[in-house]
């Protein structure tokens, strides 16, 4: 009987004990906001360098040419945004990481689109020459052809911006040669089939007349 009642009470204060609130947790306290770094100046010179830096790729549609240091500038210069005005000696770090990866992609990447940009205006000329527009269309080709020369002229002088300019006037110049040149290369070959075409229907036309004057004088 004494295990029993013994067992009993032993249940309730398991019971008691799994209903009781949970005790409360103290308020932590709030963490104090980290003080402003005055020690270093604002960055202002590398903020700017690299905004500038940042525009030139962007404007030129650099990334696709080196996008892993793209990426790593992008990085760089967004921890530098970050702790700008706060930690002053982390912006000027993170900043002048940005400026040096950007320096890589602007490196990199421009040699390879002037590469393509060239690339892209020597198809079309050869496909101009292979119609003969050099002879069609002797002014307008000679405009496109010199325009081409200064691209050259200037991708050979690391003026890379001015070479991917000249050679996207060039290419629209090659391309109206081009278009234009195979409307009358089109044109002239409709005029002579049309002209081979009445000759020979006025051949044809002859000799039905022949036949039928033979077939009279019989």
């Amino acid at each position: 009987m004494r295990k029993i009642v013994i067992l009993i009470m032993a249940g309730l204060a398991i019971l008691l004990f799994s209903c009781a609130s949970p005790p409360e947790q103290p308020e932590q306290p709030e963490q104090p906001k980290k003080p402003v770094d005055t020690s270093v100046p604002l960055p202002e010179k590398e903020m700017e360098e690299a905004k500038s830096l940042k525009s030139r790729v962007d404007n030129n549609s650099l990334s696709e040419f080196a996008s892993e240091d793209y990426q790593q500038a992008e990085k760089s210069f967004q921890e530098g945004e970050a702790a700008y005005g706060t930690d002053n000696a982390k912006a000027k770090a993170a900043l002048d990481a940005a400026i040096t990866s950007y320096r890589t992609v602007i490196n990199k990447a421009f040699p390879l689109k002037v590469d393509r940009s060239k690339a892209e205006v020597d198809t079309i000329r050869t496909n101009a020459e292979s119609i003969k527009a050099q002879v069609a269309m002797k002014r307008e080709y000679a405009a496109a052809k010199a325009k081409y020369d200064e691209a050259v002229a200037a991708k050979e002088a690391g003026d890379f911006e001015q070479a991917i300019s000249l050679f996207a006037e060039a290419k629209t110049l090659f391309q109206e040669v081009y278009e234009k040149t195979k409307e009358k290369k089109e044109a002239a070959e409709a005029e002579i089939k049309s002209s081979q075409d009445g000759i020979k229907d006025a051949e044809e036309r002859a000799k039905a007349g022949d036949e039928e004057m033979q077939g009279g004088g019989q």
